[in-house]
């Protein structure tokens, strides 16, 4: 299992450069993010950046980057677009958790919801 001290320094910079309300948000998503890689038994991850924002990339064809971020003042779990992991979750949670178009999960509603976007990407190419 990754130790979670250990950051990719520009991945730490971003970390710091976040507003102090969301960073451990965040820094708690990340942890999430790892945890469940290490229960599907497909890690390592690949953290690095990607538009600014630090990213998580599975081994190919297991699944698809998620980025940590924020939207509106909000911190925000994100896939990619044209995925359908944001469309599903948006079936199975409807009112309980908050999303942005095809791409985002506000963060701080629903902990299932998190939850099920995370494995969602990260065994995308393997449903």
């Amino acid at each position: 299992m990754l130790d979670l001290t250990d950051i990719p320094p520009q991945v730490g910079a971003a970390f710091d450069a976040l507003p102090p309300d969301i960073r451990p948000r965040l820094e708690q998503t990340r942890a999430e993010i790892f945890s469940e890689a290490d229960r599907l038994g497909i890690a390592p991850l690949d953290e690095t950046l990607k538009w600014g924002q630090p990213a998580y990339v599975p081994p190919r064809r297991f699944g698809t980057t998620l980025r940590l971020g924020q939207l509106g003042g909000a911190p925000a779990l994100f896939v990619h677009c044209q995925t359908t992991i944001i469309e599903e979750a948006r079936a199975v949670f409807g009112n309980e958790a908050e999303f942005y178009g095809s791409r985002a999960l506000i963060l701080g509603g629903s902990d299932a919801a998190t939850s099920h976007v995370i494995s969602a990407a990260l065994t995308y190419h393997r449903r």
